[in-house]
């Protein structure tokens, strides 16, 4: 698709309801301003998924949470390049409580107020890990305008690596070993947030497949019991 004019970002944090009034609407006042091939464009938008449009909303009405996170997504990536365990820790730690916020308030703007299931929950928050994790992505998330479900694994091309320490002066004998034990616990902290943040996600996998399971189990005995009788 070519590229999206400014005033059709509004759409996409548009109530689903109301897409496609709205889409026409803009598309009809582009036609009359002389504007074809953006209006063509703007005609040409696929509505938002729920995950889509609910990501959309929590970005824009927590624009900071958004920011944030994007911020924070970038730190991450210019820590391990740098070889920073530090500030990789610091970053990833501050990565994940926007990426928290985020799916939180998103998982209000899902099912019109109903309590989403465990399976949206989830795809809300592969969608904001993988919209970070993403450069082209990461602006729109900013701008609380996605356009799509972003196939991608999350986040975990940066949760998964911590940094090397980068190489620093030679350093006496003496202070080189405690220079070493320091770059150790390093290390080991920011390897301790990832995978904190794995088992996080592990932990929610791990309870949906729970759940499915005894949805399962109820079914056929259900069905058995109905076959019996």
């Amino acid at each position: 698709m070519s590229e999206l004019p400014q005033e059709a970002e509004k759409l996409l944090a548009v109530e689903p309801g109301d897409f496609v009034a709205k889409r026409k609407e803009l598309a009809a006042e582009l036609r009359e301003a002389g504007r074809g091939d953006e209006a063509a464009v703007v005609a040409g938008l696929a509505k938002p998924t729920a995950a889509v449009f609910a990501v959309n909303r929590a970005a824009r009405d927590r624009p900071n949470a958004a920011r944030d996170a994007a911020d924070a997504a970038e730190r991450v990536r210019k820590a391990q390049l740098e070889g920073d365990s530090d500030g990789y820790a610091t970053a990833l730690e501050e990565l994940k409580r926007s990426l928290d916020l985020l799916a939180e308030v998103a998982d209000t703007h899902v099912g019109s107020g109903k309590s989403p299931t465990e399976a949206m929950r989830r795809r809300v928050r592969d969608l904001v890990r993988s919209a970070v994790a993403d450069d082209g992505a990461r602006d729109a998330l900013r701008r609380g305008a996605l356009t799509e479900e972003i196939e991608a694994p999350g986040f975990s091309p940066f949760a998964g690596t911590a940094p090397k320490p980068a190489r620093g002066k030679e350093a006496p004998a003496a202070s080189k070993a405690a220079e070493r034990r320091e770059k150790q616990r390093r290390e080991l902290r920011a390897e301790l947030a990832a995978a904190e943040a794995e088992l996080g996600e592990a932990e929610g996998a791990a309870g949906e497949a729970e759940r499915e399971r005894a949805r399962a189990e109820r079914k056929v005995a259900s069905l058995r019991k109905k076959l019996d009788s």
